[in-house]
């Protein structure tokens, strides 16, 4: 790479920059955090004469590959995903949680946010047919996992909603989150990727209402620390409420086949499946 074709791919950024700054709705009425982030997504879309290379630091080792090359990169404060508006649901979910960033959030809203970036999702009246199916309104990102930061109303935008069945929200997967956040209360930080899995050999399953989507018949959530110990997860979308989340054990080269997404692109040394015991598996 050489000197001029570096100060091009700067000229480019500088000029998409200031588009963006000049451009209708942008950072003259919002916080000047929203307003960076924004910036800094109007970037990545730059036409840059070089090779875009980007990190997000929510995703360890790198963010998932193999999405949908129609789908919507979102980077927020505390979470990123990427929207796929066929199924409407994200292809994957990464974010980090932290002792710190825990809370109580009896008290905070669960009120369904419409996405400022993406408007072809499912809206919250979809959600309100859900019921009849034993499905409901719920989301990859926690609520609590976020509840001590400035930022936990970011887990409610509609692009960070899926439909998932009571059971397994009541059940499996609150056990899970919870054998989460005890993990980093007592040991360290963790990174979470997690997303749906639609089987090719299942009747697909929607919600009863006319926008086109696809309700997810597993999902799967991957644990991994900065040391590279590992938990994998697939849970079924019936799975009853009393099903321990260890009898969901799985593994990342399982869930990569059942969703063709490399989760760790830039992984250089194999991860250690160890931390099933300390996430209650025994």
């Amino acid at each position: 790479m050489n000197v001029h074709s570096i100060f091009s791919g700067f000229q480019s950024a500088a000029r998409a920059l200031t588009e963006f700054w000049r451009s209708p709705g942008s950072c003259k009425a919002r916080a000047v955090s929203a307003c960076l982030l924004q910036g800094l997504l109007w970037l990545y879309s730059a036409p840059l004469a070089t090779a875009q290379v980007y990190q997000i630091g929510h995703c360890l080792h790198g963010c998932p590959r193999g999405a949908d090359s129609g789908n919507h990169l979102l980077v927020r404060s505390i979470y990123a995903l990427s929207y796929n508006t066929q199924t409407k649901s994200a292809d994957w979910v990464a974010y980090e949680i932290s002792a710190g960033s825990i809370g109580i959030a009896s008290s905070l809203s669960r009120d369904a946010v419409v996405d400022d970036y993406v408007e072809d999702t499912l809206h919250n009246a979809d959600f309100e047919a859900a019921a009849g199916s034993g499905l409901i309104r719920a989301q990859y990102v926690p609520l609590v996992g976020f509840a001590a930061t400035p930022y936990w109303q970011e887990v409610n935008y509609l692009t960070n909603a899926v439909a998932r069945s009571t059971s397994l929200s009541q059940g499996a997967w609150y056990g899970l989150d919870w054998a989460i956040r005890n993990l980093v209360n007592r040991e360290e930080s963790v990174y979470v990727i997690t997303g749906p899995i639609f089987y090719s050999d299942r009747e697909p399953r929607q919600l009863p209402v006319s926008t086109l989507h696809r309700v997810p018949d597993a999902f799967f959530k991957v644990v991994v620390t900065e040391a590279g110990r590992s938990a994998a997860f697939l849970l079924e979308q019936d799975t009853p409420v009393h099903l321990h989340h260890c009898e969901q054990q799985s593994s990342v080269e399982e869930i990569e086949s059942l969703t063709g997404l490399d989760l760790f692109p830039d992984l250089s040394r194999p991860l250690e499946p160890t931390l099933h015991t300390v996430l209650g598996c025994f």
